[in-house]
């Protein structure tokens, strides 16, 4: 004879269900995959059932209580329905001593009487699961045993043998999709077992064999689900489950079906079940029906031969009906937004700070899980930018409704950054409470505080940033020059002034030509004129940040039409009028005209900054690439010239 065979994973006396189409619960309790993570706070289960034999029997089939802990689920279950007797004659049979024969028994008995589960989700898609069951199985047998004294004879004793059994079996589950989960979970993977006191009853021990079980269950339609699981010895089951919302609680229904090798037809049973799923309640009725004729008295042969596959599920179980009750306890703040996913939109560039107050860094996709408008908060901190987490934003959602909503971030302007780094971005959502809703966790780049995005715009940032540096550098410089700016006329001193402090920063500096593509490293004005060099960006940036500081209005020029290599240089305002114009030159082709915020027309210069010659041929210079790309390609019109002003 074989050993008999553990507890097949894929009975449940509910039938086989997919958690999430529940409201917040499990009907799944004997299985070793990972707690459903649909289980908010508190579950409590009552389970009671009959038996119909030859006489209907009646029992309670589990108590069982889960509890959730953030991303850890905890699992206790007391069984006293799930276990199996088998009484049967030995064949033997002893004469009393009034001539009558009575018939020796042995007596079976398989229990699993308690279990304990945990759960941890590591994240939306990945949960791992440890499950432990004890198992008591109690033998009785009647022997006869000879008596020697005066007068010999035979009596009837009792040979008895308690052996308890603790197996440990390890699951995880991995969710695709939304729709689509699979599960693995081992059987019997490690186990204790108590040795029985005699060794005829070896062979009737619950065998612990390692096997393993595989699920899959897809979700083709929102509350419909299929759900398979296989176990490695070649038993299977099957279900489909379908629900209907009932203004804000669920009806389901589902059909199982039963394979394993020592059970007739192939399909054996089916399990139909009916739940009713609600914000604190659920009812689930279920049943079994069996196709092969089950008969009251088997053979000790049958029973020696094959073993029983299943306490509850096996040839010599009976069809069963089954109530339970769930009873669902929610002492958190129920959450009413849960995020799908969020997309980082940019990296973190900490010298453009004021950017990230228009611009969100991400977008997450967040559903209203209530049957209400709600109005969501967005908030984010980023891991070596923020110490608190930043809330900026509310917007509302419809019922049941999904959306995609902004998340923008906080960037303090003194933040200082030496090098690059991945960090991460914790995105939070919070509803009318002040107890966050969901979160998720995003990798996202924190550049350097000399990081650049390549928009000539933002170079605004590093112009400004080092204004008290380049306003005391500036006034030193001038203070050189004082005799001379005294003798010449007020309207030309912001021309002068120009003028000198170019000629002045130029004498120990080097261009070094550095084209970007897509972002540059750009230095501060102290940090060129102490390295003594730098491009397009650097230089044009220094120079504008040393006009800026004394009040001489400067603007970028940035020269889109050079394709990858783009170039920038700076357009001054010397404050002359047009009239004015030939106090500093007679060509009018090396200034240009702009209008004030009073509408008043001032003379505009272009500077060629990384010209290190002298102040008259960067003018000449810059000139003759504004008029040729800005005026003449009509680079101003059609876009692939802007004038970009500092302030």
């Amino acid at each position: 004879m074989s050993a008999l065979t553990m507890a097949q994973q894929s009975f449940d006396i509910n039938g086989l269900w997919n958690s999430d189409l529940l409201i917040n619960s499990e009907l799944n309790f004997e299985n070793n995959f990972p707690i459903s993570s649909n289980v908010k706070d508190w579950l409590f289960s009552v389970s009671y059932g009959s038996e119909f034999s030859g006489k209907t029997n009646s029992y309670l089939n589990q108590i069982s209580v889960i509890k959730s802990f953030g991303n850890h689920l905890f699992k206790a279950m007391y069984l006293p329905g799930f276990q199996k007797e088998f009484l049967f004659s030995t064949g033997q049979s002893i004469i009393l001593s009034d001539t009558n024969s009575q018939s020796l028994k042995a007596d079976y008995v398989y229990k699993e009487l308690f279990g304990f589960g945990y759960s941890y989700n590591l994240n939306e898609k990945i949960s791992f699961g440890l499950n432990l069951k004890f198992f008591n199985q109690t033998f009785t047998q009647e022997v006869i045993k000879p008596v020697f004294s005066d007068t010999n004879y035979l009596v009837i004793e009792t040979e008895k043998d308690d052996i308890d059994l603790w197996k440990a079996d390890l699951g995880m589950s991995y969710k695709f999709s939304e729709n689509f989960l699979v599960s693995l979970a081992s059987l019997n993977l490690l186990t204790s077992e108590s040795n029985p006191q005699y060794d005829y009853n070896k062979n009737f021990l619950l065998n612990t064999d390692r096997s393993f079980s595989f699920a899959i269950s897809i979700k083709p339609l929102q509350n419909s689900a299929i759900n398979v699981i296989y176990e490695t010895d070649n038993s299977f089951a099957g279900s489909l489950n379908q629900f209907f919302r009932l203004n804000n609680d669920k009806i389901g229904i589902s059909i199982t079906a039963f394979h394993d090798k020592f059970q007739n037809p192939f399909i054996n049973s089916i399990s139909p079940s009916l739940v009713y799923s609600s914000k604190y309640f659920d009812f689930a009725l279920s049943g079994i029906k069996y196709f092969e004729k089950r008969k009251d008295i088997s053979s000790f042969k049958k029973f020696s031969d094959n073993g029983i596959k299943n306490l509850l599920h096996n040839q010599f179980s009976f069809d069963k009906v089954n109530l339970t009750v769930n009873f669902k306890l929610n002492t958190k703040s129920e959450q009413q937004i849960k995020i799908l996913d969020a997309e980082i939109k940019r990296d973190i560039f900490p010298a453009l700070s004021e950017e990230y107050l228009d611009k969100p860094i991400a977008v997450a996709k967040v559903v209203n899980l209530t049957d209400k408008l709600l109005t969501v908060k967005p908030a984010v901190r980023i891991n070596g930018i923020n110490k608190d987490i930043i809330q900026l934003g509310n917007y509302q959602i419809a019922a049941y409704d999904t959306a995609e909503i902004p998340v923008y971030a906080f960037i303090p302007e003194n933040i200082q950054i030496d090098k690059a780094t991945l960090s991460y971005a914790e995105i939070y959502f919070y509803s009318n409470t002040e107890q966050k809703d969901d979160e998720i966790q995003k990798p996202i780049l924190i550049n350097s505080i000399n990081s650049w995005d390549g928009e000539v715009k933002n170079l605004r940032y590093f112009i400004k940033k080092d204004l008290a540096f380049s306003q005391s550098y500036a006034k030193q410089l001038l203070s050189n020059y004082k005799s001379q700016l005294d003798t010449i006329p007020n309207a030309l001193a912001d021309f002068y002034k120009a003028k000198i402090l170019f000629n002045n920063i130029i004498k120990n500096l080097t261009y070094v030509s550095d084209p970007r593509i897509k972002w540059d490293f750009v230095q501060y004005p102290s940090e060129t004129l102490k390295l003594k060099g730098g491009d397009c960006d650097d230089l044009s940036v220094l120079f504008s940040s040393l006009l800026e500081s004394i009040g001489i209005e400067t603007a970028l020029i940035d020269y889109r039409s050079r394709n990858e290599i783009r170039h920038v240089n700076v357009l001054v305002n010397t404050k002359l009028s047009p009239q004015q114009a030939l106090l500093i030159t007679e060509n009018d082709s090396k200034y240009f005209i702009r209008k004030n915020e009073a509408g008043v027309d001032e003379v505009w210069i272009a500077v060629e900054t990384t010209s290190l010659t002298d102040f008259d041929t960067a003018w000449g210079l810059g000139s003759e690439i504004f008029n040729g790309e800005a005026l003449d390609k009509m680079g101003l019109l059609n876009g692939d010239v802007q004038i970009i002003d500092v302030y």
